[in-house]
């Protein structure tokens, strides 16, 4: 549903293509007993009396998640059917804590310092700052997850998953992954997308998918020499940069996370012998001017916003379904169907590979101040707010009212000036807490949209979904090796990702620069030694023979 610069990818990625791909209520929507993780007999049996009734005492719950203050500021917000709805079901008030992307995680910070935690909040410590999230759990900071997990069914499936068993402290979970996909080996179909105008590159001579990386370097060349002035590759923000590794050396489109064993040794995908060449061809992308000459000074999106206008042949990543009638309107001349999704050229293996991500990005943590019977309820509420009928409710509304079944597929009631963030707003919001849903989308469940444009791009998506799920191979991480914690690996950790940059930015730093790539980028790796590189490795092969990791 990655990762940001996870902070917009994830929720421009798995919100991107896949939250642009990306039941109903059918059980009674004001009868607690109806949830999804309705309790079998023979649990409510063994409880004691008080207990039978696990909604019967209101609760009020602080929630922070970005822009959340936003949905409820909304003039439509009161009449948010759905999560009125659901405070009804589990009987609860929500009290919003405003976070937005500039200020989340100096927030949480500050609030952990002072007790002053929301009860319920996002955030991505146990993916993108082990070492904070190990010194929280042991300060007694957020609250670990009960052993027995039988009353929240669905965040018990997803915590015995492959990607998610690592991130225990001392043997317990502090957290709940914010899921994209359940399903393994589906998480990152789509999450490196590469936009591009299939319209301008069959007029270039290019009417199928680049077969290696110097065929896509010439099919660049010869649409930006049809078409003089547009930019011939943006990107949507820094990761994105990396997505042409998918072809070179597959682990290191993961650079902050990924390691590989090379001659015997596990070692962080960066520093293998296999990668200053993977940097040198993007770095020829840079200086043969097919890349954008402002990618390293651009905003978030305005990669993006250049393919929508027109400006530029390919997009790596982007929410293209956000920006579909904008692109209708800035190209007149052009179709939805213009719009395609390029497949990465086979690597060395003669593999092509899908982005190799954990199926989740950032956590829905508890604040360790919750007594349990208000910490129940809040695992009630997060264990729905997982469920696929919240799903169905958060991607096409309310079944009768927003969108009926025909023929096995959800169409759409609205008309096609009207959508679901504007008639709930709060739920636009809110509705991302516990999940991305991203798999719902991708499934081919959500509502044809009522906007023709709109419903013929959620068609393509879903078209491209399934074929790169079945042609491609998921790009091989060891997400026991990649989500593994020691003290030296999270160290490194924190030296990689400063303020969402690291080893990104020192990759950015290469491609701009004139020196020879190859050797300015074993210059990057050496000067991870003094921080704490060879004891990370030292620590994680240790650690990994004690296990048995081959």
């Amino acid at each position: 549903m990655t990762h940001k610069s996870k902070k917009p990818i994830l929720l421009a990625v798995c919100l991107l293509v896949l939250a642009a791909v990306f039941a109903g209520c059918g059980t009674a929507k004001n009868d607690p007993a109806a949830s999804s993780n309705e309790q079998p007999a023979s649990e409510s049996a063994s409880e004691s009396p008080a207990a039978e009734d696990p909604f019967a005492k209101h609760q009020e719950l602080s929630v922070a998640i970005w822009g959340i203050q936003d949905g409820f500021d909304n003039p439509e917000a009161k009449n948010d059917t759905i999560f009125n709805d659901m405070t009804k079901k589990f009987n609860i008030t929500v009290k919003p804590v405003q976070i937005t992307w500039n200020d989340w995680q100096e927030k949480q910070k500050v609030w952990a310092a002072s007790g002053q935690l929301p009860d319920i909040f996002a955030n991505a410590l146990a993916t993108d700052n082990r070492a904070l999230y190990s010194t929280w759990a042991k300060q007694g900071v957020i609250k670990a997850l009960p052993e027995d997990l039988s009353k929240y069914p669905n965040i018990a499936r997803v915590m015995e998953l492959p990607a998610v068993k690592p991130l225990t402290v001392d043997g317990k979970f502090y957290m709940v992954p914010r899921m994209g996909f359940i399903t393994d080996g589906n998480a990152g179909v789509m999450d490196r997308p590469i936009l591009y105008r299939k319209d301008w590159a069959a007029q270039a001579g290019y009417t199928s998918d680049p077969n290696s990386y110097e065929e896509f370097v010439a099919m660049v060349k010869a649409v930006m020499k049809q078409r003089p002035g547009i930019t011939g590759i943006a990107i949507n923000n820094k990761d994105y940069l990396l997505t042409p590794m998918l072809g070179s050396f597959p682990e290191l489109a993961s650079m902050k996370d990924s390691w590989v064993k090379e001659d015997g040794k596990w070692i962080p995908s960066f520093a293998s012998t296999k990668a200053p060449e993977a940097v040198k061809q993007v770095w020829q992308l840079y200086h043969e001017g097919l890349l954008d000459k402002d990618f390293a000074i651009q905003k978030d999106a305005d990669g993006l916003l250049k393919f929508v206008n027109g400006q530029a042949f390919i997009s790596l990543g982007g929410n293209i379904g956000a920006n579909i009638e904008a692109f209708v309107k800035a190209n007149p001349d052009a179709k939805v169907s213009d719009i395609g999704f390029m497949r990465i050229w086979p690597a060395a293996d003669g593999n092509r590979y899908n982005f190799g991500v954990t199926p989740y990005w950032s956590e829905t943590f508890f604040s360790n101040k919750m007594d349990d019977e208000k910490f129940d309820r809040a695992l009630r509420l997060v264990d729905y707010m997982m469920s696929e009928e919240y799903s169905a409710l958060v991607n096409n509304g309310i079944e009768g009212v927003d969108y009926k079944i025909e023929d096995g597929k959800a169409i759409s009631l609205l008309s096609a000036d009207q959508n679901l963030g504007k008639k709930y707003p709060i739920t636009a919001v809110i509705g991302w807490l516990a999940s991305w849903h991203s798999e719902f989308s991708a499934q081919g469940k959500r509502v044809i949209n009522a906007n023709p444009d709109l419903a013929a791009f959620d068609a393509i998506t879903s078209e491209t979904f399934n074929r790169f799920k079945t042609e491609n191979k998921p790009s091989p991480i060891n997400f026991e090796i990649t989500l593994m914690s020691t003290p030296a690996k999270d160290k490194l950790a924190g030296a990689l990702t400063p303020n969402n940059g690291g080893i990104v930015d020192e990759f950015f730093n290469v491609i701009l620069k004139n020196d020879d790539p190859v050797e300015s980028w074993k210059a990057v790796v050496k000067s991870y030694d003094a921080k704490g590189l060879q004891e990370a490795i030292a620590e994680v092969n240790a650690k990994a023979q004690e296990m048995g990791i081959e």
